[in-house]
């Protein structure tokens, strides 16, 4: 059976393999390609070999035929590609056979770019400059020839796709103009529209800028129907760019081509994620086909959305602008990138984006971006470079500064951890110290303390260098910080889940002079939240607005409190307050442990305090109000409410409460002395049965100006658990 069907196979290309000809009309371009894809689909090497012996005889034969050099290459072609060896350099010397006798025909051209876009990759190699300097790089070889076959036929739609993928795969001296005018010119018409040539116009547009131009390349191509997939994901890639498009029209298209079966396209959507996501992340894209693969992306970016406090669809519009830079400013030379074992601490091993590309990808442009400029002297000859920069990226955490240095090409530049590295004079250094903590530091200096203080800053650029390849955020930024304070509280529950209270207080004068502005008696503050688990999984969020009244002459802050049910267990927080675009702040990551409402373990809720009907009222039930501060912040001879709750005590049980209020000592009086307890209360109380809730009085008038910390005892059932909080007393 096997025998037989070789026979058949050899059979059917013989066939395809045709007469001679003197001119290369149409249906011989159809001859070509039909033995093209026949053979593209065939694994019968002996057939091909049979069929190869055959074609050199006819070409020893008739040697000025084209056509047979013409066959004789794409056989040579498919046989390289079942049998890697000598057979490449058969298809380029038959192709330039084809082409000495045919240099006017598309075809000959065609065929030696396609076996030159196979040869190997010199620029690869160890000595790539130099072929990529001389011009004998293969892909400035491929894209020479693809650029004749266009010229000799600009409707020759094979050699137009293969000419734009050259133009869009070269790194160096790509020929993108070129090639997108003749896709304009083959394009510019219904009767010229092509599925794959408008496909490759698209993105050669979108390369240079022209998104819209992409977008209706995209759209046509779409109309097509072929390879719907693909061209959603490419238009989601370029609505992307065009700000009068919403982000919801970005993942729309993103997810109708997310459940594709298509190895290339979900390739590309894999792409579009390694350099942000974690290894943990991968494994799972990878573990999905279909639907599934598309639900788990929608978690995906919903999960990333949530702990940037964006909205999904925006962060996924955010990611795509990131690539569209990097793949314009950050794309590494097409050499092999080698790494100084034991000497780079950051390797991202990433082919096509430099150290800056990877960052960008995760952190996206920052705050401040030094291109330190080049001079004559050299600060370190012996580390001579081809280029330093340096970023700053303001996070609420504190600022993030990383330097780059390009060591080995003008195009790769890798993360380095200490300035010292830069080969930046020290003049330019000192005139822009103020503007990155490191360098200030080092420059500041003295002989004494030079030493510890380089090595400080280093282990900083080191933990940055780790945060910022590790990491991934699109942190929010305002033209105005909006000052304030803000704790979070976890007390009471609703529907079985522990409560998290955030407490807040803004700048009462920024809200006067928005509220004039507007001719309001109110000021919109926008609330967001997201609850993180030690996993970095968001657990919970917020996203509300509260209308806080105009404060009066005198008051200095406005508080106000939101609430919402959160998982139990430890959770991180990250949270922001805005009174529009313009005017917000981020805080930053804060830590609760949320009590587990249902238990049977002992646990208690945070300290509640606050001034009764002075401070902020939450009612814990119908016959329960607790009171809360943002500041802790109580004046002499006022009286303070204090309220917590504990969980996991069955009704009738014994517990032992007390209540403590310790002054802190300060310098010389705290190595003597310690603490010194001012208030202690302390009872014994039976569980009713459900949370255990305490709610006791303290008055501040016999206490002196100063800090001091509250602390609850809770003992039932042979277990303790403690709550504390600091408050500060003032005249």
């Amino acid at each position: 059976m096997r025998t037989g069907t070789l026979r058949r196979g050899t059979f059917l290309l013989f066939l395809l393999w045709g007469g001679e000809v003197a001119a290369q009309a149409p249906s011989e371009r159809r001859a070509l390609e039909r033995l093209r894809d026949s053979i593209a689909v065939s694994v019968d090497t002996a057939g091909l070999l049979a069929l190869e012996t055959q074609g050199i005889a006819l070409a020893r034969a008739e040697r000025d035929n084209p056509m047979h050099h013409l066959r004789l290459g794409l056989l040579a072609l498919r046989l390289a590609e079942l049998r890697p060896g000598a057979h490449l350099d058969d298809a380029i010397g038959e192709f330039e056979w084809a082409v000495e006798l045919r240099p006017e025909w598309p075809w000959p051209w065609y065929g030696l770019g396609m076996a030159e876009s196979r040869a190997r990759n010199r620029a690869a190699d160890f000595a790539g400059g130099l072929w990529t300097m001389l011009g004998l790089d293969r892909d400035r070889r491929a894209g020479r020839a693809f650029a004749r076959a266009v010229a000799a036929d600009p409707t020759f739609v094979s050699g137009l796709v293969e000419f734009a993928r050259v133009a869009l795969e070269q790194r160096l001296d790509a020929p993108i103009q070129p090639a997108l005018e003749a896709l304009r010119e083959a394009t510019a018409s219904p009767i010229g529209w092509h599925p794959e040539l408008l496909l490759i116009r698209g993105r050669l547009e979108r390369l240079v800028g022209e998104a819209d131009s992409a977008r209706r390349a995209f759209q046509r191509s779409l109309l097509l129907g072929t390879r719907s997939d693909l061209i959603q994901l490419e238009l989601a890639r370029t609505l992307a760019l065009l700000p009068a498009v919403a982000p919801e029209a970005v993942a729309r298209a993103y997810f109708a081509g997310a459940a594709t079966r298509d190895r290339e396209v979900v390739a590309m959507y894999r792409r579009d994620l390694e350099p942000i996501a974690r290894d943990v992340d991968l494994q799972a894209f990878d573990a999905r086909e279909g639907v599934a693969r598309a639900e788990w992306l929608q978690r995906y970016w919903a999960q990333l959305g949530a702990r940037d406090l964006r909205d999904p669809d925006d962060r996924l519009a955010e990611h795509f602008r990131r690539w569209d830079v990097a793949r314009r400013d950050f794309r590494l030379p097409p050499f092999r990138r080698r790494y100084r074992w034991g000497l780079e601490i950051y390797q991202s091993g990433d082919s096509e984006l430099d150290d800056r590309g990877v960052i960008w990808l995760r952190h996206g442009p920052p705050a401040l971006r030094i291109e330190w400029p080049r001079v004559e002297y050299l600060r370190r000859p012996e580390k001579r470079n081809f280029g330093n920069e340096s970023w700053r990226y303001d996070r609420p955490e504190g600022p993030m500064v990383l330097h780059f240095v390009a060591h080995d090409d003008p195009q790769d530049f890798r993360a380095v951890d200490t300035p010292i590295q830069l080969d930046v004079p020290l003049w330019q250094l000192e005139a822009r110290a103020h503007e990155l903590p490191g360098v200030q530091r080092m420059v500041r200096a003295g002989p004494a303390t030079a030493d510890w203080v380089t090595e400080e800053v280093r282990l900083q650029g080191r933990a940055s260098i780790t945060i910022a390849t590790e990491t991934t955020a699109w942190e929010r930024s305002y033209a105005g910080v909006l000052t304030g304070r803000a704790q979070w509280l976890a007390a009471g529950e609703r529907d079985g889940q522990p409560l998290a209270h955030l407490v807040y207080a803004v700048d009462a004068d920024s809200l006067r002079q928005i509220g004039a502005r507007r001719g309001e008696h109110s000021v919109p503050v926008r609330v967001r939240a997201s609850f993180l688990a030690r996993d970095g999984n968001v657990v919970a969020t917020l996203d509300t607005v509260q209308h806080l009244p105009m404060p009066g002459e005198g008051v200095r802050l406005v508080a106000a409190r939101v609430e919402v049910p959160v998982r139990p267990g430890p959770l991180k927080v990250r949270y922001g307050v805005d009174a529009g675009p313009e005017l917000g702040a981020v805080y930053p990551v804060d830590s609760i442990v949320a009590p587990r409402i249902g238990g049977r373990r002992l646990e208690a809720s945070a300290l509640l305090m606050g001034r009764e009907r002075v401070s902020l009222p939450w009612e814990a039930t119908p016959t329960d109000t607790a009171w809360l501060d943002a500041g802790g912040i109580y004046p002499v001879g006022d009286t303070l409410t204090v309220y917590a709750e504990a969980y996991g005590l069955q009704a009738g049980v014994r517990a032992e409460v007390s209540l403590s209020l310790t002054k802190e000592r300060t310098g010389l009086s705290r190595l003597l002395g310690g603490r010194t307890q001012v208030i202690a209360l302390s009872e014994r109380v039976t569980t009713p049965g459900g949370p255990l809730r305490i709610r006791r009085q303290l008055g501040l008038g016999e206490l002196e100006p100063g800090q001091y910390a509250l602390e609850l005892v809770i003992n039932a059932n042979g277990q303790r658990v403690v709550r504390r909080r600091g408050l500060t007393v003032v005249p």
